[in-house]
């Protein structure tokens, strides 16, 4: 009789791992038709609830996509209402802005509206002195030729908007030193950015970030560029 060592044994079991009882498994979809048996007894570790079955961990696993499918549902419908709101919102605002009658009644409405409405903590117009002739009322509006250009090489980029954070002197510039800015939102007026910009504060830091969307501020600032002309001269010297 030839006794074989117990060493001998093992060094010629194959040894399974993981990923070849996944690939047999994936190879062969009837497995657990053929041994059924194994679907309700095959025991499973389940952490607090210690070992389950198969199937009560397919039923707890399509329970709780479920309820991940119910609450993307939620979510999604709770960004539509809110898009619908702010939709709603700048919809008033257009409509306001048409019928202005001045360039100060617009900085009112533009102020009264969007802070009442939305969460934000400033809304300026800065109007380019260069471009138009602004009379004594006005020059609280103002912004020289010379930092609406340092401003639009700084933030810009070479586009027509930016969304981001802002501090030291544009801060003071476009808001006031003391004001409770952390994020902006400045739109270029004018189709080179000649009338000047329109500045939106927020007092979160990640309420304006790089990427966001500018439909309706877009919207908002080309409705502002085609009323301008009509309610404020402007100069022969226009850059």
């Amino acid at each position: 009789m030839i006794n074989v060592e117990p060493s001998m044994l093992n060094a010629e079991m194959p040894v399974i791992s993981e990923q070849d009882v996944i690939a047999f498994l994936q190879a062969d979809p009837d497995f657990f038709v053929r041994n059924n048996d194994l679907v309700d007894t095959l025991p499973i570790s389940h952490g607090a609830q210690g070992s389950v079955s198969l199937v009560t961990l397919r039923l707890e696993r399509q329970r709780q996509r479920i309820a991940d499918l119910e609450q993307q549902l939620q979510q999604l419908v709770a960004i539509a209402a809110d898009n619908d709101k702010l939709f709603r919102i700048y919809a008033d605002i257009y409509t306001a802005l048409f019928n202005c009658t001045s360039v100060m009644q617009m900085q009112r409405i533009l102020v009264t509206q969007i802070q009442s409405q939305l969460p934000l903590a400033a809304v300026n117009l800065h109007l380019n002195e260069a471009y138009f002739h602004l009379k004594s009322q006005y020059l609280p509006l103002a912004i020289s030729a010379g930092q609406l250009v340092r401003i639009r090489q700084k933030q810009f980029a070479g586009g027509d908007h930016y969304f981001g954070p802002v501090a030291g002197v544009d801060k003071a510039l476009l808001f006031g030193q003391d004001a409770l800015v952390n994020s902006v939102a400045l739109m270029a007026l004018g189709e080179r950015g000649e009338y000047g910009l329109l500045a939106i504060g927020s007092a979160n830091a990640d309420h304006y970030q790089a990427g966001m969307d500018n439909l309706l501020l877009g919207q908002l600032c080309r409705i502002i560029s085609t009323l301008l002309p009509q309610l404020m001269p402007s100069r022969d010297n226009a850059i």
